[in-house]
């Protein structure tokens, strides 16, 4: 009996937590240090056409100095091989993005206006790439909800602060937590008409180190733009030593980037 009413207590505990406490739960469990990847990409047009891409990215959190960085390098099909995204984002001022356009052997920098431009023929915006900072949004727990494998999600309303609205493209987002790892695996993202875009969803999560859980699939389904962005990913490694040559412009300038 004792331990029924304990089981009730936790759980009443459990159910409690605010929407942005589980936002905070998923960062520390999930956050990694660096992390790395290979992803293969197929573009999926409304005509049912297919394109493929292949990309590598690195991302590296500096806690000390506040800064989180990240790029993003297409190798395949050759007619974009070496195109690259740098991300450098600090938690008190804006994040700077440059892509590097190896046909121009220029490093450019994508203008706020343009974040919500969709990224190199993908489902993925400029802003979709960028690391969210927790405090642009209000957090709101609208539900549990058990997905159609079997795994139980806190349902999550994701509101843009009244700071942040102008500068986001997105209306809302509404996102499905595993309620036990605490990763994402739902996205539905909402134009500030409050019509739904896009959706994205992510499968097969593989654990990569200790409580950290990474999609090895993942599905964006654009259904304002009648196109589909599928992603497999590979050769997952996280908490790893990894140099600051790939976070600077010099390292795309001289496209010592196209040869990793």
């Amino acid at each position: 009996m004792k331990k029924l009413v304990l089981l009730g207590i936790i759980s009443s505990l459990v159910l409690a937590m605010t929407g942005r406490e589980v936002m905070d739960k998923q960062k520390e469990l999930q956050s990694s240090t660096t992390e790395t990847d290979t992803e293969q990409m197929i573009l999926i047009n409304s005509d049912n056409s297919k394109e493929k891409r292949v990309v590598k990215k690195w991302i590296k959190k500096d806690k000390a100095q506040d800064l989180s960085k990240s790029l993003i390098v297409f190798y395949q099909p050759a007619d974009v091989r070496g195109t690259a995204l740098l991300n450098k984002q600090r938690t008190k001022t804006e994040e700077d993005q440059w892509i590097y356009i190896p046909a121009l052997h220029k490093l450019q920098r994508i203008a706020e206006g343009s974040k919500k431009n969709y990224f190199m023929g993908t489902d993925f915006t400029y802003e979709d790439l960028s690391a969210d900072k927790l405090d642009n949004y209000h957090y709101k727990i609208l539900k549990e909800e058990k997905l159609k494998n079997g795994d139980e999600c806190y349902v999550i309303e994701a509101k843009p602060t009244k700071e942040y609205y102008p500068k986001t493209s997105y209306g809302k987002k509404v996102l499905w937590i595993n309620k036990d790892k605490f990763y994402t695996e739902k996205i539905e993202f909402y134009g500030k008409d409050m019509n739904l875009i896009k959706v994205q969803n992510a499968y097969k999560f593989k654990n990569v180190k200790g409580t950290m859980y990474r999609p090895t699939f993942v599905a964006m389904n654009n259904l304002a733009e009648h196109h589909k962005t599928l992603v497999k990913v590979n050769n997952i490694k996280v908490d790893e030593p990894m140099s600051d040559k790939y976070f600077s412009t010099r390292y795309l300038l001289t496209e010592k980037h196209m040869n990793e």
